[in-house]
């Protein structure tokens, strides 16, 4: 079934859009702006689970589905996506798609509800001024019936949107999942990475050269696998800065040694980004110092206008930790993509601002960004569940400790290759 969204809605949707002055750096939200592509949206529609009904349609620039199950519970998971490239092929196609435990949530009596966001990009403002216009959709659609309670759940950059929401209207929703979140802190990972980069291959970014500048430092630190001496430095700098030594985070770098390098400061855009603050830390034994590098490093600092607590983007801020509703985060020990350290900056805030009792971490051994099962998805949802409801602390992971035997409480199954079962060293 097809709903179109109400005159109501599009005066919500453009007031969260279009704050008062006097509203920024409070809660709420100001997002930046989408760019001036031409969207693509497709068609929405989809078949429902045996036993709910499905609903799908247009909004202002973008598309949605709303599943809600015959037996519902009374209560409605709000379910943020990641990041899709603006550029490239197929870069102007909206994505709209379910949750991976969908089944789940059905069998257990919940509606879930997604938007595609009405652009592409790296854009958690719009994606969570979009996903919060769903609770008004779903209420059309579901007779005019609101939801009891709303969650709300994202990944990578929907995780962005998570936090995000948890922060800047922290009444507004019961819970949040956020797994592999990223959040404000994630481009100064890049900034350290790539200005560390230029210290260890020896080769300074130049402006109008960066593609030939890549090239040549291909040459000096080797490929994964095949590390150059100076190569083993860099890793060495980039498994630091990302959380230290962990389960598959050597694996996890694989993918990511070169990409993390030519998103940095001097070649993408500074004004949000800085490593400025960053203490450099390497193994002993590889040839470069801590101190050699802290010192010779370039510094890349932010504009203090955009980064700022007064800052016009409130996606661009560091959380000021004060949540007010259980937020529940899950995090893989291998990406380098989003890495775990992003989740010790989310505890220090939370932690200053006195709320540390709303806040459960938890640790996954996976290589790579978000892999996650459906089922540790859905065993944390269903905790963050009994945690609102009941009011039980579900239990967590300790991750602002050494982190080099983390997850294995959570994680299920063990994944093949685990540093910790038989023959892993060898292999």
């Amino acid at each position: 079934m097809k709903l179109l969204g109400s005159l109501a809605l599009l005066s919500f949707v453009a007031a969260l859009l279009s704050p008062p002055v006097g509203a920024i750096g409070k809660p709420g939200v100001t997002p930046v702006p989408c760019s001036g592509a031409t969207w693509v949206a497709p068609d929405p529609s989809f078949a429902p689970l045996p036993g709910a009904r499905a609903f799908s349609g247009r909004y202002d620039g973008g598309v949605y589905q709303i599943e809600i199950p015959e037996r519902w519970n009374g209560e409605l998971m709000l379910s943020a996506h990641g990041f899709v490239t603006s550029g490239g092929d197929r870069g102007d196609q909206l994505r709209v798609r379910p949750p991976a435990f969908r089944q789940h949530l059905i069998d257990k009596g919940f509606a879930w509800a997604a938007s595609s966001y009405r652009c592409n990009g790296y854009v958690p403002g719009i994606g969570l001024v979009d996903t919060m216009s769903l609770v008004d959709l779903f209420t059309t659609a579901n007779r005019g019936v609101a939801p009891t309670r709303t969650y709300l759940t994202g990944s990578s950059m929907g995780g962005h949107v998570t936090l995000l929401g948890m922060h800047e209207f922290p009444t507004t929703f019961a819970g949040g999942l956020a797994m592999c979140p990223a959040g404000p802190g994630l481009f100064d990972f890049t900034a350290a990475v790539g200005a560390a980069a230029e210290v260890v291959a020896g080769v300074r970014f130049e402006d109008g050269r960066t593609r030939e500048n890549l090239a040549q430092m291909r040459e000096r630190l080797g490929e994964p696998g095949a590390y150059t001496e100076r190569g083993r430095q860099l890793a060495s700098i980039q498994i630091s800065l990302s959380g230290g030594p962990r389960p598959f985070a050597m694996e996890g770098l694989e993918s990511r040694f070169y990409s993390n390098i030519s998103a940095g400061p001097f070649v993408g855009p500074p004004r949000q980004m800085t490593n400025e603050h960053v203490e450099y830390v390497i193994e002993p034994g590889l040839g470069l110092t801590a101190d050699a590098l802290n010192r010779s490093v370039r510094r890349a600092k932010a504009d203090p206008r955009l980064r700022g607590a007064d800052g016009p983007y409130e996606e661009q801020i560091p959380f000021d930790g004060r949540i007010e509703r259980p937020l529940l985060t899950m995090h893989g020990t291998g990406d380098l993509y989003v890495p775990i350290h992003l989740q010790r900056t989310l505890h220090r805030a939370v932690s200053a601002a006195g709320r540390s009792p709303l806040l459960v971490q938890r640790a996954y051994r996976i290589p790579g960004h978000c892999g996650f099962t459906a089922e540790e998805q859905a065993r944390s949802f269903d905790d963050l569940v009994t945690w609102v409801r009941d009011g039980v602390t579900p239990a967590g992971d300790d991750l602002m400790g050494d982190l080099r035997d983390i997850g294995r409480r959570f994680t299920s199954p063990i994944r093949p290759g685990d540093p910790g079962t038989p023959g892993a060293a060898a292999r």
